[in-house]
């Protein structure tokens, strides 16, 4: 009973909020300073209240002026349009950024499929104002590049006017400058529908001042040129080469080198990419002049931090005599200082797997192992053991068994290294795994694929249809042999016809004349039995009755035959009856 008393009761709470808060008052600890505003209970709680009373009044007046906005919105009185709904959920927690990561991707997708009607008010309502601020901000750049791609065309070009109207401040910012990115590519898409703005924006980009030149090596400025380099007409894009054609390894009164620079780099490697597309023969000249000037500078360019990527975009995406040349003149002399620099082994690698099999023979032959104290330098090296294992993968079976008895006799008279180690393990397991796979291949070469197993059976099936259309051949052949002998044998017993008749006069009983019959018939039978011994014996079995050996199936035409053995066994049998009857 005292147990259900004790769980009914209500718990007390220990060590509450406002006890502690009491304790912390002077009067409770005991302290000697003049009690304050908050030590009376009732004057606390009324300051807490005044100041929440205060934030909610704040937070009130800011969503109002959201209502008001969104009342202006709404097109009816019961329905709200998709692309308002999420502008307006987007804009109600705008301060929070907690739901803008969300918005944003469906702000995009319900741009796309709204009318023209939901697209003017949502730009007037909630963009039209607040551009440059947009445009700043991480998640809301994405709604305008949209709009500049697939929106109305006054639109587009509001958005690029006043982005331009802050560019030196946007061009620094990587979400405005993508947003410009955007404007510029939709821009020469549509040259005539945004002629001034385009003009506005290649105009800045063509000024060769102090800003500009700034922006070539800066990490995001430069992002704008190399979309320029992308989407401009012939005649800018050969101003713009001029350009740049006076910083890229050109003595300038600037001292401004962009090969050697870790941004300014991009620019000489968009060029690379782009040379292939040029139809121009002057802008394409300059992009050559470039690209020769970068490959006869390849020695001191390998060697340096961000300038050995230009010789490797060429070694990737170049043109064919442009790599010939590179690999040829400069690379192959220049590989083994080349593959002891830190930066110029990664340009070694990519020569080696870019190159092609005669270019690797050569190197080969020529410059590793031309002698043992080079091969071994490379080996122990750094940084050049990594070309060296490159190498090997990429060389013949013949090339490669040289190699690891070069590395075995260096290593038997203990002159490899840790690096060299590493390499000699390399080969090894390579070299194993080479030779598995290539009896792996040969076996799956001899083995016969499914296609041969199915062209076999094909075949077999083809010679078993000749081989039935042969016998079909045969048999008809045999048919025809068969008729052609039953009208020679009907021929012939129409004539035997007319003889008996003539004979039968002759005879004065009828048993004479049966007599005589019979024994015309065993003629016949036996001039009947001479052409059988011809035929294969497969179709006498086939086509012969078993009662009557000496007789074939009869056709329609050899009724006259048959006619005949039964007048003979009935005449047989007759003899046999008079027999038993005289005895």
């Amino acid at each position: 009973m005292l147990n259900k008393i004790v769980s009914n009761q209500i718990p007390i709470e220990f060590n509450s909020d406002q006890d502690e808060f009491n304790q912390c008052l002077p009067s409770q600890s005991n302290s000697t300073a003049t009690p304050g505003l908050l030590e009376n209970i009732h004057s606390s709680n009324v300051f807490c209240s005044q100041l929440f009373e205060d934030h909610l009044n704040q937070d009130d007046d800011e969503f109002n002026s959201l209502n008001k906005q969104l009342q202006n919105v709404l097109l009816t009185d019961n329905y709200r349009p998709s692309l308002i709904q999420a502008f307006s959920a987007d804009m109600s927690s705008y301060l929070s950024h907690e739901k803008l990561t969300r918005n944003s991707r469906k702000m995009q997708q319900e741009y796309e499929q709204a009318n023209k009607k939901e697209r003017e008010h949502v730009f007037n309502t909630y963009i039209k104002n607040n551009i440059v601020h947009l445009s700043l901000d991480k998640y809301m750049h994405y709604i305008l590049e949209k709009i500049i791609e697939i929106g109305p065309t006054n639109f587009r070009n509001l958005i690029i006017d006043q982005l331009f109207h802050s560019i030196k401040k946007l061009v620094f910012d990587l979400h405005a400058c993508k947003v410009m990115q955007k404007g510029l590519e939709i821009m020469s898409l549509y040259s005539s529908e945004s002629k001034p703005q385009l003009q506005k924006y290649t105009n800045f980009i063509l000024e060769d001042c102090n800003f500009t030149r700034r922006l070539y090596t800066d990490k995001i400025g430069n992002q704008i040129f190399s979309k320029s380099l992308d989407v401009f007409d012939e005649q800018n894009l050969e101003s713009l080469l001029k350009i740049f054609d006076k910083y890229i390894l050109n003595q300038n009164q600037y001292s401004l080198e962009l090969s050697t620079d870790q941004y300014g780099c991009l620019i000489v490697n968009k060029i690379i990419d782009i040379f292939p597309k040029l139809i121009d023969p002057n802008t394409k000249s300059i992009a050559n002049e470039i690209i020769l000037r970068t490959i006869q500078n390849s020695s001191c360019l390998i060697r340096r931090q961000y300038a050995n990527y230009i010789i490797q975009q060429i070694l990737e995406k170049g043109q064919e005599n442009h790599k010939r040349l590179l690999l040829n003149n400069y690379l192959i002399k220049d590989f083994v200082s080349m593959s002891l620099d830190k930066y110029g082994s990664n340009v070694a690698e990519k020569a080696i797997v870019y190159a092609g099999p005669q270019w690797r023979q050569r190197l080969w032959e020529e410059e590793v192992s031309v002698s043992e104290s080079s091969f071994r330098k490379l080996v122990n090296d750094q940084f050049a053991n990594y070309p060296i294992q490159r190498l090997y993968e990429y060389l013949s079976i013949e090339y490669r068994n040289e190699f690891i008895a070069l590395l075995n006799r260096l290593h038997e008279s203990h002159f490899l290294n840790h690096h060299g180690q590493i390499v000699l393990k390399f080969s090894l397991a390579n070299y194993n795994v080479k030779r598995f796979a290539q009896k792996i291949n040969n076996l799956e070469n001899s083995k016969p694929s499914k296609l041969q197993e199915k062209n076999k059976q094909l075949q077999q099936i083809y010679e078993q249809q000749q081989k039935m259309n042969q016998n079909s051949i045969q048999y008809q052949q045999y048919i025809q042999q068969q008729q052609m002998m039953a009208q020679q044998q009907y021929q012939m017993f129409q004539q035997q016809q007319q003889q008996q008749q003539q004979q039968q006069q002759q005879f004065k009983s009828p048993v004479e004349f049966q007599q005589y019959q019979a024994m015309l018939f065993q003629q016949a039978m036996m001039m009947y039995q001479q052409p059988q011994q011809i035929i294969s014996p497969q179709f006498q079995q086939q086509y012969m009755n078993q009662q009557f050996p000496i007789s074939l199936s009869f056709q329609p035409q050899d009724q006259w035959t048959q006619q005949t053995f039964n007048n003979y066994y009935q005449f047989q049998q007759s003899q046999k009856m008079n027999q038993n009857q005289q005895e």
